[in-house]
């Protein structure tokens, strides 16, 4: 399995011979560029050479800076290495608008009836989620995805919760691991020639990640279990082994359609490839995932 790089001490990381090479007070240590999936920097005071962070991007792996409050804040990612890219971003700005409000609708459905298998394991007299799908219509006209978080939050995390109070340690341990899935998403995006800007639904000119926000929908309720089983509201700082573990969610497993069980590194992958081609008029729907219940 490739490895999760987590510097929390100062270092010195450079390049050599196809190698990470991590240099503190201990030593150096050498670590080989194909056992790597993601770099986590948390430590300020960390020096990294201009060599690593090209043959890092080269290599596809992604490199996540933490800031002083411990959530991701920036990401180091490769321009695009897609021999097709002109072609694969033409198709994707000339997407129809009904094949993105048919696609927005499918995505919707999927992360709503993920909450609500979530929300349904720990209550399982609470099926009001499930009342909410078949009210979901091309484009979410209803507006059913706002109205099923705002009951689905409440009804996971207590009454008092509210997403934008940044002192709740639940809302830390979140923001978090949606940060580190949300890159996962975008280092595949870039890879498969896609534009991240140009989004299915999300579509603000002040975000760069547009399309990473739409096709990360359905995974949410995979950080949101680990929060609820994990994290209490007391938390003010995620400990390192909270760190792993919402890193970890990227190797935990869901479901396709057919019932296959796979890790979630490889659906989000799929997902990618599957809206590439969607873009590509090879395909009428995309690749989505569900929950283990």
């Amino acid at each position: 399995m490739f490895k999760q790089i987590f510097i929390v001490n100062r270092a010195y990381l450079s390049y050599r011979n196809n190698s990470m090479i991590v240099k503190n007070d201990a030593g150096a240590t050498p670590i080989c560029l194909d056992d790597i999936d993601i770099v986590i920097i948390e430590n300020q005071q960390t020096t990294l050479t201009s060599s690593l962070l090209s043959h890092l991007a080269l290599a596809n792996i992604v490199v996540i800076f933490v800031d002083e409050r411990h959530i991701p804040s920036a990401l180091s990612l490769g321009l695009y290495k897609n021999s097709r890219t002109a072609k694969i971003q033409r198709s994707q700005i000339n997407l129809s608008k009904p094949k993105l409000n048919r696609l927005w609708r499918e995505i919707v459905i999927s992360k709503v009836l993920n909450q609500a298998d979530l929300l349904s394991t720990i209550k399982p007299n609470d099926q009001y989620l499930y009342t909410l799908i078949n009210k979901i219509h091309s484009a979410d006209k209803n507006n059913i995805e706002a109205i099923a978080a705002a009951y689905y939050f409440k009804a996971l995390f207590g009454v008092g919760f509210g997403r934008k109070n940044a002192q709740d340690g639940r809302n830390i341990a979140l923001n978090y691991g949606y940060s580190i899935l949300r890159s996962s998403i975008t280092r595949h995006i870039i890879a498969y020639g896609l534009n991240p800007t140009f989004g299915v639904w999300h579509s603000s000119e002040l975000n760069a990640y547009n399309l990473a926000d739409d096709l990360f929908e359905p995974f949410r309720p995979i950080v949101d279990r680990y929060v609820v089983e994990h994290i209490s509201q007391e938390t003010q700082e995620l400990s390192s082994k909270d760190k792993q573990g919402l890193v970890g969610l990227l190797y935990s497993k869901v479901k396709d359609s057919n019932g296959r069980i796979i890790r979630v590194n490889e659906a989000i992958k799929h997902i990618v490839a599957s809206y590439q081609s969607y873009c590509l008029g090879k395909r009428e729907d995309i690749e989505l995932f569900y929950l283990i219940k």
